[in-house]
């Protein structure tokens, strides 16, 4: 009896296996020895490990596919995340100038400060220049209003000599439903200035001393903007050289420098808004280049799977 080709095949997997009947194996081998095609088929049967690669090749490169896609969505929606959570640490962490209002701030007189140990008694020392064993000298007393949580100070030497010592109270918005407390303060500043000013800018209220001819004014720093229009020229200038050169090699390089402006104006957009000037200079510009950091990973990410779609589409 002659086992026809189409059966000898379907039998194959089993007869390489040896999980065929004695007889159906006699038979399956002198099928074999006569027929080249079917003796090629087990021949290629008979090396399972090469055809089990071969044949789960595509497999393997879809799965790493998979993973490096999950890997890349799951960095992209951290990264989306982290920016989130910088933007509203820095919203609660921010603090707004106070206007002068009356009692905010309020002169006490002069007090002679004799050792450190005192000085440290009270909330606030503020001194120009001085290390705490040169307290042994007079100090101006404040008495701040407890809607103040925080308050930059900042000396003028004018030309004739004149010290002007210029403060600038802070507060944080309350919650929704949270009451505001007032609890007064007190603050030294240590040695009596000439002048004392409230507030940056105008309108600005005299605390001590005369008033200086002509007025004064202390602004807030302004450094930010310059940062801004610097990466905005970056950017434009970066960005053509990408478009003019987009298809040479070494485009890629444009691209990723063309990133860096775009990220710091982003992230500066994101924290403070169109407002460029800033009164806690090194704190925003801190918080300022940690997003633009995690926006310039981001916008790499991003244009990475903009190419693979573009590729595969």
């Amino acid at each position: 009896m002659k086992l026809p080709c189409a059966v000898v095949r379907d039998l194959l997997p089993l007869y390489a296996e040896k999980m065929t009947e004695p007889e159906t194996r006699a038979l399956m081998e002198e099928h074999l020895q006569e027929c080249p095609e079917c003796r090629k088929k087990y021949k290629e049967m008979d090396a399972p490990a090469e055809v089990a690669v071969k044949m789960t090749a595509p497999l393997h490169t879809l799965k790493k596919e998979i993973r490096r896609r999950r890997r890349q969505a799951s960095l992209i929606a951290g990264l989306m995340v982290f920016v989130l959570i910088i933007a509203c640490f820095y919203r609660a962490d921010s603090l707004e100038p106070l206007p002068w209002q009356d009692g905010l701030v309020e002169v006490t007189g002069v007090k002679a400060v004799a050792s450190d140990e005192e000085a440290w008694q009270i909330d606030h020392i503020v001194k120009e220049g001085a290390s705490l064993p040169d307290l042994d000298k007079e100090a101006l007393v404040l008495r701040t209003d407890g809607r103040i949580t925080g308050i930059k100070t900042e000396s003028v030497v004018e030309e004739d000599g004149t010290v002007t010592a210029v403060i600038q109270g802070f507060a944080r918005s309350p919650s929704p439903g949270q009451e505001v407390s007032y609890q007064e303060g007190n603050m030294l500043i240590c040695p009596v200035p000439d002048r004392l000013i409230y507030g940056y800018g105008n309108p600005q209220k005299l605390l001590w001393g005369e008033a200086a001819d002509g007025g004064m004014e202390v602004l807030p720093r302004l450094v930010l903007g310059y940062y801004v229009l610097i990466a905005a020229g970056l950017a434009v200038v970066l960005g053509i050289l990408w478009r003019v050169f987009w298809k040479r090699q070494w485009s890629r390089i444009l691209r990723q420098m063309f990133f860096v402006p775009v990220s710091y104006g982003m992230a500066h957009l994101l924290l403070m808004g169109t407002r460029t000037t800033s009164f806690f200079l090194l704190r925003d510009l801190c918080y300022i280049l940690l997003t633009g950091g995690a926006l310039y990973v981001l916008l790499s990410l991003l244009w990475q799977v903009r190419l693979q779609y573009v590729r595969e589409g």
